[in-house]
């Protein structure tokens, strides 16, 4: 059973990798987006000891969420560079406005968060939402540690993180 895990992140990961967009300097963007995204899914399918039966469930319901999270982050993006890097002065209410909608983004982000909280107690143990968070905290912390090095990531770079530690998290 360990081995088809390991075997569906592999799948999925190759199936990722024959992915091809059409623009070179996209291509290594998305190539390096569509990389992270892959190692993050054999990260989090380790670490969390999802069931071949638990990662059909679990990933479709994971990855809406990732959608929702990204859309808001854009917007947020949006509103933070409307705010700092305007080229004309904002107006009183302009800014009155971006400073709200930074604010509604947070409690947007909380309300996602939550309402997918519930949709994993659903799908996965209480112990499994527990590491999925850990897990999730591990993979960041990981990946910003790479980047401050400026390393390519890759699964191997995130085998250092055991399951029991990525628990106690």
């Amino acid at each position: 059973m360990k081995h088809f895990k390991y075997l569906i992140a592999i799948l999925f990961v190759v199936g990722q990798a024959l992915v091809v967009p059409a623009n070179a300097q996209e291509d290594n963007k998305e190539s390096r987006i569509e990389r992270l995204k892959s190692q993050k899914v054999a990260f989090l399918t380790e670490r969390i000891g999802l069931s071949a039966e638990d990662a059909q469930k679990f990933w479709p319901v994971y990855n809406e969420m990732s959608e929702k999270m990204d859309e808001l982050w854009n917007e947020k993006m949006k509103n933070i560079n409307k705010l700092y890097h305007s080229e004309s002065e904002l107006s009183a209410s302009e800014k009155e406005t971006a400073v709200d909608n930074y604010i509604n983004y947070e409690v947007e982000k909380a309300r996602v968060e939550k309402q997918y909280h519930e949709k994993f107690k659903k799908i996965l143990t209480i112990d499994q939402v527990i590491k999925l968070y850990g897990a999730e905290h591990e993979f960041k912390k990981k990946m910003l540690h790479l980047i401050r090095k400026g390393k390519e990531s890759s699964c191997e770079d995130c085998d250092e993180l055991s399951p029991e530690k990525v628990a106690k998290t």
